[in-house]
């Protein structure tokens, strides 16, 4: 029983892909403030002059987590409808210069690996090779990495993306993404022995659980199968219909009547105290989460984009 679960993983990036981007404190400034004049310098019609009051916005923020919303803004400009990749290569040189957050850096040298990707896919893998002892951001080799694991792009260099990305990864959480990805890149290869140790390695990652689950399955491991599939619904409910628990818990059990406790008890499960991490509220303050040590504390996220 093989699963695809490649796209899934990638897509589990995105909620947490400006948590990584620091942010000063902008005491005194409502953050919708800052939002609307991003928006309405990207809603300037002419092009010249919304690079214009782009580059405006990012001068009067240069510590704000929506300074990398508005350089995307700008290259995007600058390359899809002035056609000036050259300008737009002197733009992120240019801010490169300027910025030392990790973060921030791997936001600008990502906008250019996706544009040679696109124009010139070997300048792009040379390009990301450059990167790897330079660069400091997970998030920017994890991204490299989703692109190269394309069969026509190159499996292998992706693979090595996603280890850069989990040796640089600060939290768990992150470094497990990091190695479901390799594992995932290293299955569709058909290097099933060395996915097993990756996939293994990101234990609890509900999409790296699904792929070993997989694996294990196919090779006749039914039970250690199955808890893998319920530690991958219990944190993922909406993957149940897709890995058929309910049929595939009654084939090994068939007298079993405990799946429903199964998962909640790994839902609900204590996975200890939470990493020493920060976020940024609506504010624009920064917290430490270390400070909440003792105490319930609900988080929600969102993406300002």
């Amino acid at each position: 029983m093989k699963v695809r679960y490649a796209a899934g993983i990638a897509a589990a990036l995105l909620a947490a892909s400006l948590a990584e981007v620091s942010c000063g404190k902008r005491e005194g400034t409502s953050p919708l403030f800052v939002l609307e004049e991003l928006e309405a310098a990207s809603a300037v019609k002419d092009s010249l002059d919304r690079v214009e009051r782009l580059e405006i916005f990012i001068r009067n923020n240069r510590s704000h987590i929506y300074r990398s919303v508005a350089d995307e803004r700008v290259f995007e400009t600058m390359t899809e409808r002035l056609g000036d990749a050259p300008g737009a290569m002197r733009f992120l040189r240019g801010r490169l210069s300027l910025e030392n957050d990790p973060a921030a850096r791997g936001a600008l040298q990502l906008l250019k690996f996706r544009y040679l990707f696109g124009a010139d896919r070997a300048a792009a893998l040379a390009f990301a090779d450059s990167l790897t002892e330079t660069e400091r951001s997970p998030r920017l080799f994890m991204m490299m990495g989703y692109y190269c694991m394309d069969p026509e792009a190159d499996p292998a260099r992706a693979t090595a993306l996603f280890l850069r990305a989990a040796a640089l990864a600060r939290g768990v959480h992150e470094r497990s993404q990091a190695y479901a990805m390799a594992g995932a890149t290293l299955e569709e290869r058909g290097d099933i022995e060395q996915a097993k140790r990756y996939l293994a390695m990101a234990a609890g990652n509900p999409e790296a659980d699904r792929a070993l689950g997989a694996i294990l399955w196919d090779e006749g491991k039914r039970e250690e199968a199955l808890d893998l599939f319920v530690s991958c619904v219990a944190r993922m409910p909406g993957t149940r219909a897709g890995v058929k628990l309910d049929s595939l818990y009654a084939l090994v059990r068939p007298d079993a009547r405990d799946l429903e406790e199964r998962i909640m008890a790994v839902r609900v499960g204590d996975e200890g105290p939470m990493p020493e991490a920060a976020f940024v509220d609506l504010e624009g303050k920064r917290h430490d989460l270390s400070r909440f040590r003792g105490t319930k504390l609900v988080i929600y996220a969102l993406s300002p984009t």
